[in-house]
């Protein structure tokens, strides 16, 4: 059925046999393709539902979609990836396929609007964001677009913070989400623009360490925020301009910030001009931005963290299993 014809109410028909009941839609699309749903019988128990965009090509069986769909398939048993539970197939050409998905209350993002993490939430649901990203690369495939609205987070108090004592469990459950864009290692523009990594601004080819780096960048958000609650992360208070003039000042920042012209991997690579009176990082400051961060009162314990992932030349960089082993995100 096209998208436009799904109507609150309607009923759907999953593989499995289940039925399920449509509630509402999420998102602010005009034509929206997630809803929420629930089984005829149980109001309790809700899932997602998701079908091609409006822009994904019906007359080719709809490739992103499908893409998404074999994605999903293919880490069926991961554990710290958002599974589809069912699926509801497409009885005509006229009619979209769809994903029943485990449902979430929340991102990562939105938990991090409503107040700030303390030390052990940040470290509990990036280490599980992490440990999703590991499941990935071990299949030889980058994720591609990591940021912390694709990190889903059940169990988060928007009101209270979770306790700093080791002795009692997290209740955060957090998983990756959204596999649309996961692949082979390439070459070209991938991630969100301030989760960028320095060897896709510069053109370089690129590896899972392209996960890495954006995780890092989320990491050093949340810290960021923790301390100053209305702090806009790195690179994301580059706002002025077009996409491509934000692009331009983040690559510029970014260079300034781990010296890029000095990595001997980005030798024969276009390096911006940084110098000169005005050159800035992506902390609007002409300092260091380990100093600045410590400046602004997130501690030299996990600045020095940050620095280690935070590696400029991703063939050094620490790879998702490295950090882990490092223990630094245990929290028990």
């Amino acid at each position: 059925m096209a998208s436009a014809s799904l109507q609150k109410g309607m009923k759907l028909l999953g593989e499995s046999g289940r039925a399920y009941v449509l509630i509402a839609p999420l998102g602010q699309r005009k034509m929206p393709n997630v809803w929420k749903v629930t089984y005829p019988d149980n109001d309790d128990c809700q899932f997602i539902i998701k079908y091609p965009q409006f822009d994904d090509s019906p007359e080719t069986q709809w490739p992103a979609f499908q893409k998404e769909m074999d994605m999903q398939n293919l880490f069926r048993n991961a554990k710290f990836i958002r599974k589809m539970v069912d699926t509801v197939p497409s009885r005509s050409d006229s009619e979209l396929p769809n994903m029943v998905l485990e449902p979430f209350e929340k991102t990562l993002w939105t938990s991090r609007t409503r107040r700030p993490l303390t030390l052990r939430e940040i470290k509990h649901s990036m280490k599980w964001a992490l440990l999703g990203l590991q499941e990935i690369h071990q299949q030889g495939l980058v994720y591609c677009d990591f940021k912390m609205e694709n990190v889903l987070v059940n169990g988060f108090d928007d009101a209270n913070p979770a306790t700093n004592d080791p002795k009692v469990p997290l209740m955060l459950q957090v998983k990756l989400g959204d596999l649309g864009s996961v692949m082979a290692p390439d070459r070209g523009e991938v991630t969100s623009i301030s989760y960028r990594s320095p060897e896709v601004y510069l053109g370089k080819s690129w590896t899972s360490a392209v996960d890495i780096w954006a995780w890092g960048i989320a990491y050093f958000h949340l810290l960021q925020a923790q301390v100053n609650f209305a702090s806009i992360g790195i690179y994301d208070n580059i706002i002025k301009g077009t996409l491509e003039q934000k692009e331009s000042a983040i690559r510029r920042a970014q260079c300034y910030d781990f010296n890029i012209r000095s990595v001997e991997y980005f030798k024969d690579c276009n390096i911006p001009t940084i110098e000169g009176d005005g050159a800035k990082g992506g902390l609007d400051s002409d300092e260091h931005w380990t100093d600045v961060s410590v400046d602004l009162g997130i501690s030299e314990h996990e600045i020095l963290f940050l620095h280690t992932v935070l590696e400029p030349d991703p063939t050094k960089r620490l790879t998702a299993t490295q950090i882990l082993d490092l223990g630094h995100l245990d929290v028990y």
